[in-house]
């Protein structure tokens, strides 16, 4: 009896809440017992330790600790909320590590990677990172991102037939107007790398498309 009352619950509830819409009853029903539909994970980390490189040689962000903040999000989601790799070095020692780079001397990824202690390194080149486009306001961030396995210096992902990079773009919701106050644009600059970071991460774990966290108040 207690499971048939469950079951009744559910689809009187899914009845109330698409009743008024004319919704499909079945889809509004599957909805509340699977939850919202997933995005599938691009691609799945080995279990090995890994480093987040975001390299903004081209000084597309406009503060380096912007550089920082979305390679720490990153590194955080994967190790600790998700717990999707073993071990995860400090972003910030394989950032300091490519500053010691000099014209003469330049190192590749796999070889940063492996001073550094990483068997990965999930590299990141920021392309753009702006507020205002022809749409208006519209915090975007565009990142191209491959992984690399620092022992063999192969590219784990996008794979060999593929293209080199995974182009990922995020953007924030779009805003009417951009109010240009230095603590405003601090604020929503801060705002779009965090959100480049956490989007950074989902591209290796099935998650909610769309979450709520992405979006930022008019």
């Amino acid at each position: 009896m207690r499971y048939v009352q469950s079951a009744l619950f559910i689809f009187v509830l899914a009845a109330v809440l698409v009743g008024a819409s004319g919704c499909n009853l079945v889809g509004a029903g599957t909805y509340l017992i699977q939850g919202p539909a997933k995005v599938p994970a691009q691609f799945t980390l080995p279990q090995q330790t890994a480093v987040v490189f975001i390299d903004d040689r081209a000084n597309v962000l406009p503060r380096s600790r912007f550089v920082t903040q979305m390679a720490l999000r990153t590194t955080d989601e994967l190790l600790k909320v998700q717990k999707l790799v073993p071990a995860a070095i400090d972003p910030t020692a394989i950032t300091r590590e490519s500053s010691r780079e000099t014209s003469r001397s330049l190192m590749s990824i796999e070889e940063i990677g492996r001073k550094v202690g990483a068997a990965i390194v999930i590299y990141a080149v920021p392309r753009q990172f702006t507020l205002v486009d022809e749409r208006g306001t519209v915090p975007t961030c565009i990142l191209d991102v491959k992984v690399v396995d620092t022992e063999s210096g192969a590219r784990l992902w996008p794979g060999a037939m593929e293209y080199e990079y995974h182009t990922l773009t995020v953007e924030l919701a779009a805003q009417s107007t951009l109010q240009y106050d230095p603590g405003k644009v601090d604020e929503l600059q801060k705002k779009l790398a965090d959100v480049a970071g956490l989007r950074l991460a989902q591209l290796f774990y099935a998650h909610e498309k769309n979450p709520l966290d992405a979006r930022v108040p008019d």
